[in-house]
């Protein structure tokens, strides 16, 4: 295929981008791994992929999944499957808010248009016929689901109830304990000419036959939709009834993401332009926000730190969003101060544990948020706690946590949450308590102090004394004042190892991330965040030099464009065992490999000491384009060119592959650190 003729950009011999850089067209579908694309509204959602569709969901992505949801890239199986199209020689394109598979079979020209309505919970696949050949042609289109409507296919599959209905399909579970109301149902609609279509209950399917005469063109829409109200799939039947409606209702949807994601910044490198000006503002919002699943992840749930850092991104686009997360998150906190980790939205079910890092970005977003908007009516807007279900010797505990009759103003949940912080301090070392982890999970046996999670209070503190100052909390900013110089004063003189700054401290009083270790040496995030939390003081400031060129050192690899979370990998070597972090192969994932959430700090700390070329060179190895702009490159990337991956790995036996794609909290930092930094080329 000849890439000069195509006009794709970053072609690899499976794909590109378009001129724009607002769609991926995938050319040779035989992908390394499923190249997906996520399409959402905030209640229901798609997957689709190079492979095929990977399945659609309700509510909750995880809870219940309407198709059967499949991460198993080696045999992978649909969890919706066309006969007809999107079935053999198709190409795919990836646009923000919608999939295109062109296919041509025998003279017959074939497009399947696949969105997600803005407004309504429901997805439209229109197919488009063209008849090129000199005779007339029958051509029959099936589309089926793998129904789960449900968690899994195999607790649900036998309480699955499908009938007919007027023009289309009617699904339920009545035996679901959450979702026993909800009704899928499949319909055709949006035809140009008269079509034989018929439904089987059975095999939760439809197939469309359609005569087209020579030159001719036709055109249907098969819709799967989700509702607790019958006489919704009448409404919708109506509504889009018509080819125009459904042309309408593509079109805004297409309108409605590029409103939303499409940016014009000009940064002087093409690879990254592509990047910021709509991929990470469409993965973030309608994966981490709408979707929050994936192909790797069909996780449903609501993280207390993750989806706040992900509005973090769109403080300066879509603050209503951000506003909104922050009331959310405000009430999701207990009296005590700690919050619920994460939870489900459709039925309170969360977990409680202790984690010492989720409470505290409350006020990082909050303060991040009035500074940027100036809204300062989100400190006083009231919202509830939730019921005190104590863990007593548990260290977790899921339960369903409801909101009680007592309010606080989210300035005041915001400062609860750091003055619980505050209380969880070792006074031997004046490091704060990792808990159960900090933002590291995997290091969930520690149990002693997190330099990171000290740094990271110092910075809320710095951050917070702003708005306690506004609210004429003035003896509360003074105190803030007073804590940041005293864990300044604890980090210097318990922290420092040589030329880095170590990453914990063991219940025993030994370290993680010094020299004297076997394993985790040097740790990214410590390095970054001390940086981030002390970069105005002048007597830091070699020590901030040295650390961040040590990181450098072991941490960034440039032969594989990789920046390591740690080094060296976890193996087992140390009699302290950090927690399951250790599960992980060296070099996968937290376990040494790059985890590009810490990554893009990393950058971020190079820009806050005005090192800008550092901080670009760092950005540019965590972009995808430049992991996969080649066949070669790509091939031993595998996953997609146009979202940003968890991690890569730095494994020896399969180094330079990326592994999570889509569901991470990486494409929202990149996009706030560019913006922050580099947008409008400010230097």
């Amino acid at each position: 295929m000849d890439k000069d003729a195509l006009n794709l950009k970053a072609f690899n011999m499976y794909g590109g981008f378009n001129e724009k850089g607002d769609e991926y067209h995938i050319l040779n579908t035989k992908t390394p791994v499923p190249w997906c694309n996520v399409m959402a509204n905030e209640h229901f959602g798609t997957i689709v992929s190079s492979y095929g569709t990977v399945y659609s969901y309700y509510k909750n992505s995880q809870g219940f999944k309407i198709s059967n949801w499949c991460n198993d890239w080696i045999s992978f199986k649909q969890g919706e499957n066309f006969e007809g199209i999107y079935d053999k020689n198709y190409n795919m394109i990836c646009g923000f808010g919608y999939t295109k598979i062109l296919q041509d079979d025998e003279d017959v020209k074939k497009e399947l248009d696949i969105f997600v309505s803005t407004y309504e919970d429901i997805k439209l696949q229109r197919v488009i016929l063209q008849n090129n050949s000199k005779e007339n042609k029958n051509v029959k289109i099936s589309y089926s689901i793998d129904a789960v409507m449900g968690v899994v296919k195999d607790v649900n599959r036998n309480y699955i109830l499908c009938k007919k209905i007027d023009n289309g399909l009617e699904i339920k579970n009545p035996y679901s304990l959450e979702f026993s109301n909800c009704i899928a149902y499949i319909t055709v609609v949006g035809k140009s000419k008269e079509c034989q279509v018929y439904y089987d209950a059975k095999e939760y399917s439809v197939s469309v036959e359609v005569e087209l005469e020579k030159s001719e063109e036709a055109e249907f829409t098969i819709i799967l939709g989700c509702t607790e109200n019958v006489d919704t799939i009448k409404k919708v039947q109506q509504n889009l009834e018509s080819v125009d409606s459904i042309t309408r209702e593509f079109n805004n949807t297409v309108n409605y993401w590029r409103k939303l994601v499409v940016k014009n910044m000009k940064l002087g490198d093409e690879y990254m332009n592509i990047m910021a000006n709509g991929w990470l503002l469409y993965q973030t919002i309608v994966c981490r926000l709408f979707a929050r699943s994936g192909f790797y992840q069909s996780g449903g749930a609501i993280g207390y730190r993750d989806q706040l850092q992900d509005t973090l991104a769109l403080i300066s686009t879509w603050p209503e969003k951000t506003r909104q997360q922050i009331v959310l998150n405000a009430s999701k906190q207990f009296e005590k101060g700690d919050v619920l980790h994460w939870w489900h939205e459709h039925s309170g079910a969360g977990i409680r544990t202790y984690f010492s890092d989720d409470y505290l970005w409350l006020p990082y977003v909050l303060a991040e948020y009035v500074t940027r908007t100036g809204d300062i009516s989100v400190l006083d807007e009231k919202t509830p706690y939730i019921e005190d279900k104590p863990m007593n010797d548990k260290r977790e505990v899921y339960d369903v946590y409801r909101n009680i009759d007592k309010y606080d103003t989210v300035y005041e949940h915001a400062k609860k949450a750091i003055n619980y912080g505050l209380s969880r301090i070792n006074e031997n070392n004046g490091l704060l308590k990792i808990g159960d982890g900090d933002w590291n999970d995997g290091f969930s046996n520690i149990r002693g102090e997190s330099v990171w999670l000290t740094f990271f209070m110092m910075n809320v503190l710095d951050k917070f004394t702003y708005l306690a100052n506004m609210k004429s909390d003035y003896q509360l900013a003074e105190n803030y004042e007073r804590r940041v110089n005293e864990f300044k004063k604890s980090v210097l003189e318990n922290a420092w190892d040589t030329d880095h700054f170590v990453r914990a401290f063991f219940e025993n009083g030994e370290i993680l991330g010094a020299y004297a270790n076997k394993e985790c040496k040097v740790d990214l995030i410590s390095q970054a965040w001390a940086v981030i939390s002390m970069k105005k003081y002048k007597d830091v400031q070699e020590k901030l030099k040295t650390c961040l060129e040590t990181a450098s050192k072991y941490l960034v690899d440039r032969k594989l464009a990789i920046v390591k979370l740690l080094y060296p990998a976890f193996n087992n070597n140390e009699k302290n065992n950090p927690g399951y972090i250790r599960a992980y192969v060296p070099g996968i994932r937290e376990n040494g490999g790059q985890y590009t959430h810490a990554a893009v700090w990393f950058a971020k700390a190079y820009f806050e000491m005005n090192d800008y070329k550092s901080g670009e060179e760092i950005l540019k190895l965590i972009n995808p384009i430049y992991h996969s702009d080649t066949k070669e490159k790509a091939d031993i990337y595998m996953v997609e060119p146009y979202v940003v991956a968890a991690d890569i790995y730095s494994n020896s036996e399969h180094p330079g592959r990326g592994g999570w794609t889509w569901y991470t909290g990486s494409s929202g930092w990149m996009y706030k650190v560019i913006e922050d930094y580099l947008a409008d080329n400010k230097k």
